[in-house]
C-alpha cells in the first residue's frame, strides 16, 4: 500500500512551479517542485544523520512553507512523526519531549530559542532548524540521493496513539471524499491544533490546491486575507469559524472535529 508521504504528494511533480504554500508571516511561497526536491534530499540526510525506522522525531513549526517539508521528510525517512503545537505551553511541551523519547527535533529560528529551553534531560541529541540557531544544523544541510521510504509507524498527536502508514492513508482518503477539497481551491489555515494543521496542509496538498499559512490569524485577518487571496475554504480556530461566513462544518479527523468555512463566496 501506498505510504502517507505518497499520497499527499505522489501528484506533486506533475504540478510544477505552481505555488503549493504561502507563508503570510514571511510573504514566502513554496512550490510543488521544489517541496518534492527538498522533501527526498532532506529524507536522506536524516537518514545519513542516523534516523532509523521508527525512531520519533518532533515537528515544532507553526502552520507555514516549511511545516510540510519538515513532516514528509521525517515521514520519507522512515520516522514516527511527532507533531508539536507551536504555540504549546512550556511544560506540556517538556512532557510530550520527554514522553516521545526523540532524539531528533525539527524546529525555526523563532521557536528554537524557546523549545531549546525545554530540552534539558530529554533524550534529544539533534535540533535541525529553519534558519540559524547557535548549536542547531540547518535543516537546509540534509542533503542526499532520495531513496525509498520504509513503512512501519507514521505518526502521533498525542504521544501514545501511534498510526501506521496504512491507518493514516485510509483517514486521509475518507477525509478527501467528504470534503472534496479541489485543486483550483485556496486554503486558509490558521489552525495550530496538532490534528487541524496537519490534516488540512495533507488534505490541501493532495488536491493540488494552494495553502495560506496564517498561525493566530485574527477574525480581521481572516477575512483580509480570504478577499486578498481568494479563499474558498478557511481552518480556523472554533471562536473564529462560525462568524466568518460561508457554510460551517465540523468533521472528524483523527479524533478531533476541525472548524472549517466551506464555499466562503469568493
Amino acid at each position: 500500500m501506498a505510504t502517507w508521504t505518497d499520497v499527499v504528494l505522489g501528484d506533486a511533480g506533475r504540478r510544477g512551479g505552481r505555488p503549493a504554500v504561502t507563508d503570510v508571516r514571511t510573504g514566502e511561497v513554496l512550490a510543488y517542485d521544489m517541496l518534492m526536491k527538498k522533501l527526498g534530499r532532506a529524507a536522506a540526510g536524516l537518514r545519513d544523520r542516523g534516523l532509523t525506522p521508527g525512531d520519533p522525531v518532533l515537528v515544532h513549526l507553526p502552520p507555514g512553507q516549511h511545516y510540510p517539508l519538515a513532516v514528509h521528510a521525517a515521514a520519507a525517512a522512515g520516522g514516527l512523526v511527532v507533531p508539536i503545537e507551536a504555540d504549546m505551553d512550556l511544560e506540556l511541551f517538556y512532557e510530550r519531549l520527554s514522553h516521545s523519547r526523540a532524539r531528533m527535533l525539527i524546529t525555526n529560528d523563532d521557536l528554537a530559542r524557546w523549545s531549546t529551553s525545554a530540552v534539558g534531560d530529554s533524550r534529544i541529541r539533534q535540533i535541525f532548524t529553519f534558519g540559524e540557531v547557535p548549536g542547531a544544523t540547518p535543516f537546509a544541510d540534509l542533503d542526499g540521493p532520495p531513496r525509498e521510504t520504509p513503512g512501519g509507524p507514521a505518526v502521533t498527536f498525542d504521544g501514545f496513539n501511534v498510526l501506521d502508514h496504512d491507518e493514516v492513508v485510509r483517514e486521509l482518503r475518507r477525509m478527501a471524499a467528504e470534503i472534496r477539497v479541489r485543486e483550483r481551491d485556496i486554503v486558509l489555515v490558521a489552525a495550530t491544533e496538532a490534528r487541524e494543521q496537519a490534516g488540512m496542509f495533507d488534505l490541501a496538498l493532495m488536491a493540488g490546491a494552494h495553502v495560506i499559512a496564517a498561525p493566530g490569524a485574527t477574525l480581521g485577518e481572516c477575512r483580509e486575507l480570504i478577499r486578498e487571496h481568494r479563499v474558498t475554504i478557511v481552518a480556523a480556530p472554533t471562536r473564529l469559524a462560525p462568524v466568518l461566513g460561508g457554510e460551517h462544518v465540523r468533521p472528524t479527523m483523527y479524533g478531533r472535529t476541525l472548524d472549517l468555512v466551506l464555499r466562503t463566496g469568493i
